[in-house]
């Protein structure tokens, strides 16, 4: 039982952690995966670590909306922060959220938390909506992952690699992506898709 509760715990903390690193997009539920192959894992216990690595991750998104609440001055002059703030109205914003919480590897969502601090947004109806998103990622990810470690354990290191190795590395990746997608112009590429598509809104207040 107490080594049950290490398990959990240490799940909740590695979810918690690598995603309160900005931009940094740690797998955790691949720890956690590994974790329940030493655990002779059951479907009772697998759903709980579903919820539990769910849970981390979602709490932690926090601190990425409290550091955009941080730079709401800043970042409140900027063009994106005008489509942000217009998607909220629409609702589509939240859509956005629950998707980016869902994608596999891509720390995108740490962008848009950001940007939802910066814009004000409901900080309940944001974790409600990342926890759902989180949801889905760990029920999707977690047992196909388990699947796989027991198909071919030891596969990630054929190139002579470490995990760790690929976190750096895609933490470098990532940072760099993160500064270019910052520097492009969300407004002009959605009206310009906006131009295209006919069923996309008009979002309020994101007009050129």
């Amino acid at each position: 039982m107490h080594e049950l509760l290490y398990y959990v715990l240490l799940a909740f903390a590695v979810s918690f952690i690598s995603n309160a690193t900005p931009f940094f997009g740690a797998a955790y539920t691949v720890y956690a995966s590994l974790v329940l192959l030493d655990l002779r894992p059951t479907i009772p216990l697998v759903a709980l670590f579903i919820v539990v690595t769910a849970l981390g991750a979602a709490v932690s998104k926090n601190i990425m909306y409290l550091i955009g609440v941080a730079l709401r001055r800043p970042m409140s002059r900027g063009r994106n922060m005008a489509l942000l703030r217009g998607l909220l109205k629409l609702g589509y914003m939240w859509l956005i959220v629950v998707i980016l919480a869902i994608i596999p590897g891509l720390p995108l969502d740490d962008y848009v938390y950001v940007g939802t601090g910066a814009a004000g947004a409901s900080l309940t109806r944001l974790n409600a909506y990342v926890l759902l998103g989180k949801l889905i990622k760990s029920a999707v990810e977690i047992p196909i992952e388990l699947t796989m470690f027991r198909a071919a354990y030891g596969a990630t290191s054929m190139l002579g690699l470490t995990r760790l190795d690929f976190q750096v590395a895609f933490a470098v990746a990532f940072t760099v992506a993160g500064i270019m997608l910052y520097r492009l112009d969300w407004l002009s590429m959605y009206n310009w898709l906006r131009g295209r598509i006919s069923l996309l809104p008009k979002v309020p207040e994101a007009e050129d």
